[in-house]
């Protein structure tokens, strides 16, 4: 179901992400529509983050990569694997807005929805969005994403209290059972 535009491929992070990355995470307009990433991160932060996420044994995580120049676009990943529920937690980032408005984002999440239920044979994706990111609402919706229910005002960021959404995908809605 997933071809890969050919400008993209995937791998595990690397040390050498670290810059793009960082600038990426840094970049206001990026910020504003993540949850995870409202204020900036030092580089050591960063270094940090890259390391804590390379070592964990509950995700999965990928660096998006541009394949003209090698350089990380963003990330993909499962993350928060719960074997027992045999559910997960879904995220991305494209952090150049370069990148944005091409179909890589959408290349990403249908990457990591088939390995998460192929590979690793779950049965419930879920992930949250803020509200006032309409273009990744979109994708997900567009993609099979149910919306599950509204945390109001739960993300606070330059000044406002956004609300988020939580959105969920079965592996029976995604392969059309």
């Amino acid at each position: 179901m997933n071809s890969l535009p050919p400008v993209v491929y995937f791998r595990k992070p690397e040390p050498v992400d670290l810059d793009s990355l960082y600038k990426q995470k840094n970049d206001p307009e990026v910020r504003r529509r993540l949850g995870g990433f409202s204020h900036p991160l030092s580089k050591k932060d960063m270094e940090d983050w890259l390391e804590s996420h390379r070592k964990r044994t509950d995700e999965v995580l990928w660096s998006i990569m541009d394949r003209a120049s090698d350089r990380c676009l963003g990330h993909v990943g499962i993350y928060r694997v719960d074997p027992v529920s045999s559910s997960a937690e879904l995220g991305i980032m494209i952090g150049f807005k370069e990148a944005w408005g091409k179909g890589i984002g959408r290349f990403a999440v249908l990457h990591a929805i088939e390995y998460a239920f192929g590979s690793m044979n779950l049965n419930r994706i879920s992930l949250t969005v803020l509200a006032t990111n309409e273009r990744a609402i979109r994708l997900y919706t567009g993609l099979g994403f149910i919306l599950e229910g509204t945390l109001r005002q739960a993300h606070y960021s330059e000044g406002a209290y956004v609300d988020i959404i939580a959105m969920g995908l079965l592996r029976k809605e995604f392969h059309g059972e």
